[in-house]
């Protein structure tokens, strides 16, 4: 009897406490459905985020606390007043209006993308240099070479940035070769992100402060703190070196890149060696995020941005944008691209998961008559974006729109090649991560050389991959389409 009795009032208490867990957890849900709605953010990811909380409120707000959050820093790079950064946007400013009033623009390449020019100079800021070279890599071991070869000459300063710094072999070598030049006077920064290089030993950067060199770590993630700072990450990819050589892309330091990465097998991606006026943005926008991590700057910024000799005629601007920015800048760079097409649109990405206005875009231009290929990986490293980019893919074969999986190994690369003039490398993808949340950075290419060799490349790939069939792609599997309709819902919360 007593203990009949006991095991009531344990059922009956567990009960109450259920009850009124559920309901503090309802109040929570409902508090940040407010405060979200408040914030007028997309209303894709708005809606998300009310459905998550609503319909699985325990699951919504583990989400919400990791992924939800928004950064409140504003924007440096307008409020930053040190005198290169001006003749940056001074000198954007004067092309603006140069280009608004020119009827006798002699370049076809610049002609054909003049509202795209125009867009990135009034809104990022991003001037149109001429004075360029550019070297382009499609793997890692190349690349690596060329960068050991640039690092060990280097006189004066040298800057890197990266999402993923891994140890290993290549992060070895370099570290040698910075140790070297910090014997010789030559100034090294090093700017990291927290989350994707959170592996890097404490005893790798150790190594090379106590030889001199800044080591800094973009948005560093410690508990408790860890929910506030998963999110709003710094994925660019950045090399200057003596402020006249820069490199930009896809390509991490990790290596991977290399020999592989295990049952992903070879990491196929696409990275540039620029030298010219295009490396003064791209040292621009280091300083502006080494300032957002340690609010300083040089006594003299003006050493990072020396006279550069004529190296070459290449058309290029430097876009970069972030969740601090006050417009999605490469989004926008993307939808206007592929508005502008008139006859092919070329893409590589290893994450799509666009938006509905770029969605929209492709689906126009590949009915409108404009030949659209993407290509996606066969294998990704995430199953929850590879079944939500694959959502989208029944609409795009219902729209002329060719779809190939990549089977040579991952597809890293990020790279979208515009009719004949216009190629675009960097470190966005396809998804909102890139668009809404990450730090990211592309190169704009104004050039027909560029884009054939690129197209070359794209041709290369596409050989090898397999081409998505619309009749079979229908007749996949039920659970497959669940699968992709449950992971879209969730594509614009993380």
């Amino acid at each position: 009897m007593e203990i009949g009795l006991l095991l009531f009032f344990d059922s009956v208490a567990w009960k109450w406490i259920s009850i009124t867990g559920l309901g503090i957890v309802y109040i929570l849900a409902i508090y940040i459905i407010i405060s979200t709605l408040l914030q007028n953010r997309n209303p894709v990811s708005t809606l998300s985020w009310v459905l998550v909380l609503v319909l699985l409120p325990y699951l919504g707000l583990v989400l919400y606390f990791f992924f939800g959050q928004r950064l409140s820093k504003k924007w440096i790079f307008k409020r930053l007043r040190f005198r290169e950064l001006v003749k940056i946007r001074q000198l954007s400013e004067a092309q603006l209006k140069t280009l608004k009033t020119a009827n006798d623009i002699l370049d076809d390449q610049v002609m054909h993308n003049l509202k795209l020019i125009r867009l990135l100079l009034k809104e990022n800021s991003s001037f149109l240099s001429v004075n360029n070279s550019i070297e382009t890599y499609h793997s890692g071991s190349p690349l690596y070479q060329q960068l050991y070869t640039d690092l060990s000459i280097a006189q004066n300063f040298i800057h890197i940035q990266y999402y993923l710094f891994e140890e290993g072999e290549v992060a070895e070598r370099i570290q040698h070769i910075l140790l070297d030049r910090l014997q010789h006077g030559v100034k090294v920064s090093l700017l990291v992100d927290g989350i994707g290089s959170r592996t890097l030993s404490a005893t790798y950067r150790a190594v090379l402060k106590n030889a001199g060199a800044e080591f800094i770590v973009f948005r560093p993630v410690h508990f408790p703190k860890f929910t506030s700072k998963i999110n709003y990450r710094n994925h660019r990819k950045i090399v200057v070196i003596d402020g006249l050589i820069g490199y930009t892309g896809g390509i991490n330091i990790a290596d991977k890149y290399v020999r592989g990465g295990g049952e992903l097998g070879n990491w196929r991606d696409t990275h540039i060696r620029i030298q010219g006026d295009a490396v003064k943005m791209l040292e621009a926008v280091f300083l502006v995020d080494r300032y957002f991590v340690t609010n300083t700057f040089e006594a003299q910024p003006s050493q990072f941005f020396p006279s550069i000799p004529h190296q070459g005629e290449k058309f290029i601007q430097i876009a970069n944008s972030g969740p601090e920015s006050k417009s999605q800048n490469i989004l926008d760079a993307y939808f206007m691209a592929i508005s502008n097409a008139q006859s092919s649109i070329h893409i590589l990405t290893p994450y799509f998961v666009p938006n509905e206005s770029i969605m929209m875009a492709l689906k126009t231009a590949a009915s409108g008559g404009v030949e659209v290929r993407l290509i996606l990986p066969g294998r990704i490293d995430s199953k929850v974006v590879q079944y939500s980019s694959r959502s989208f893919i029944l609409e795009l074969l219902r729209a002329n729109v060719k779809v190939y999986f990549y089977e040579a190994g991952f597809l890293h690369a990020k790279v979208i090649l515009v009719d004949d003039h216009l190629s675009i490398v960097g470190s966005a993808n396809f998804d909102y991560r890139s668009f809404y949340h990450n730090f990211e950075i592309v190169a704009l290419i104004y050039d027909k050389e560029e884009n054939q060799k690129l197209n070359k490349q794209f041709e290369i790939d596409k050989r090898n991959s397999r081409r998505v069939d619309l009749p079979e792609w229908s007749k996949r599997p039920i659970k497959n389409k669940l699968m992709e309709s449950v992971s879209r819902l969730l594509a614009p919360l993380i």
